[in-house]
């Protein structure tokens, strides 16, 4: 017994050594999180750039309505006006300011700042033919004069208004067909037809567009067309915005998390000492999706080294060095210690990587905390902890063993019979598909842990590795035994298949046709 554990050591010790050996295998290994964390910084900027971006152009109105187009204008107009006028109020004028800006900002001090929109929006929304100079007449139509006048001025004190990014094409009476031939030429991002009646019914209105994924300039419009149809209903209905608002309010519930509560010295209930549930960060919600994390590493590794494993497998019998090997020891040593030996080149790699994130969590997070708070934010969140617990990590080790030797001693198999890469990753084929999907399924599992279909999955082989690194602080120990025992018998099956068929297709010249010959090896017949 122990002669063929030491045959099947050799042969892991070889495999390993080979593996390790090669500066290749260091410089993928040291690669592998660097790049992922390079393609993690990028998603996420990514994300971030697209879900914030926006796109720059004009835009056109078809008013069929009774002078909504006029009303949404002007309501945008609105809003442009009363954020250019928080900006000056929190703004000091400067000596090389503009007189009227001056003004305005002592407006903003002494007067109510509705009033003021609604003083200035009185000479902005009906300018007259003949504007006055900056010199004469009231502020408001002063400032009405300066406002039409200085697009860019505006636009440097407050990038936030409308127009610095959307801006309504005048022109009256465009034809569809001129609009289409401007969206085309991209003299426009696209425009709107408001239809008669829609104040009372969405249909018909269109918002026409090239580019049907971009819908940053049609929800920017809907903000504004739906604020100008309630305020229209609610003066239909004799009740203020602010009445309306105040009905329609949702209610809202901070997710929080319970804690245990202490009691203070004199004996206080918990309930005297303090709030006895905590809110509930970012960082923390991340740390609920620890496991999903396991869940991918492990089909990473198992899926790419149990095809490596059968690679090699097919590599060895097509040169021949499989009957110098099979000289010295029998099928099942050889098998075994393959087996053996890339599962330990897999824990080298995890190992690496594990020491590899470690140092700068350890050594360097008082200088990333200085550059980003947000790594202080984590730190102290007890995301780190949640990522590393010793249930998830001890739950992580015995389910590889499990996991690889199941898909390791399958593909194994099925590559003693191939004579060529091709053939076996034809072979490979259906096992890869089943391989799949727990991955996924990963999302939805992560989400509902206790649900039935992760229940279901958790007792079907081919998922059970990958479900239980998800689910496994949600199952009863009970079931967590009744689970790992299930799934070690299930992979001791597998191997006793794997055996049969490894034994007699490693020397096999042929492959057997289809199932039916890996039957017949399975029943001892060529």
């Amino acid at each position: 017994m122990l002669d063929r554990l030491y045959s099947v050591w050799l042969i892991a010790q070889r495999d390993w050594l080979e593996a390790t050996s090669t500066k290749m295998f260091w410089l993928g290994a040291l690669l592998m999180p660097v790049i992922t964390l390079i393609l993690a910084i990028f998603g996420m900027f990514a994300a971030t750039l697209i879900g914030t971006s926006v796109t720059v152009g004009s835009y056109y109105v078809v008013d069929q309505s009774d002078g909504l187009g006029l009303e949404i204008r002007n309501e945008i107009l609105r809003t442009d006006v009363a954020n250019f006028l928080n900006v000056l109020s929190d703004r000091e004028p400067l000596p090389q300011d503009e007189e009227v800006l001056a003004e305005v900002h002592e407006a903003t001090q002494t007067d109510a700042m509705p009033d003021l929109v609604n003083s200035f929006m009185e000479f902005l929304e009906h300018p007259r033919a003949e504007l006055p100079s900056l010199t004469n007449g009231t502020l408001a139509e002063r400032f009405s004069v300066w406002w039409q006048n200085n697009s860019s001025r505006i636009v440097e004190l407050a990038p936030t208004v409308s127009f610095a990014t959307y801006q309504e094409v005048l022109t009256p009476h465009l034809t569809e067909t001129e609009l289409i031939l401007m969206l085309k030429a991209e003299k426009i991002l696209g425009y709107f037809i408001i239809p008669e009646g829609f104040v009372n019914s969405n249909e018909n209105a269109k918002f026409v567009t090239e580019n049907i994924l971009k819908q940053d300039l049609a929800n920017w419009y809907e903000r504004f067309a739906t604020r100008v149809i309630q305020n229209k209903k609610f003066a239909e209905s004799d009740i203020s915005r602010e009445t309306a608002l105040w009905l329609l309010q949702r209610a809202s519930f901070q997710t929080s998390k319970a804690v245990e509560p202490s009691r203070d010295t004199n004996g206080s209930s918990p309930s005297d000492v303090g709030d006895s549930t905590k809110e509930v960060t970012v960082w923390e919600t991340v740390g609920e999706f620890a496991p999903a994390v396991y869940q991918y590493i492990l089909w990473f590794l198992v899926f790419i080294g149990a095809t490596i494993l059968m690679t090699n497998t097919v590599e060895e019998k097509s040169t021949k060095l499989v009957e110098v090997l099979l000289s010295d020891l029998d099928s099942v040593q050889l098998m075994d210690g393959k087996l053996l030996g890339s599962a330990l080149t897999l824990l080298t790699v995890v190992g690496l990587w594990i020491f590899l994130i470690s140092i700068p969590l350890i050594l360097g997070s008082n200088v990333a905390v200085s550059f980003f708070p947000q790594v202080g934010d984590f730190l102290q969140s007890g995301a780190l902890s949640s990522i590393f617990n010793p249930l998830f990590v001890i739950n992580f080790v015995i389910f590889f063993v499990l996991g690889f030797a199941f898909y390791g001693y399958s593909l194994s198999a099925l590559g003693s019979v191939c004579s060529n890469i091709r053939e076996a990753q034809m072979m490979a084929t259906p096992i890869n598909l089943v391989a799949i999907v727990p991955l996924i399924l990963m999302v939805p599992i992560a989400l509902d842990k206790s649900g039935t279909l992760p229940t279901i999955m958790s007792y079907i082989p081919p998922f059970t590795p990958f479900v239980m690194m998800n689910i496994v602080a949600e199952v009863a120990w009970t079931h967590y035994i009744l689970i790992l025992v299930w799934m070690t018998a299930c992979t001791l099956g597998v191997r006793w298949l794997a055996k049969k068929i490894y034994t007699r297709g490693i020397l096999l010249e042929n492959k057997p046709a289809g199932i039916k010959g890996l039957v017949r090896l399975v029943g001892g017949s060529n």
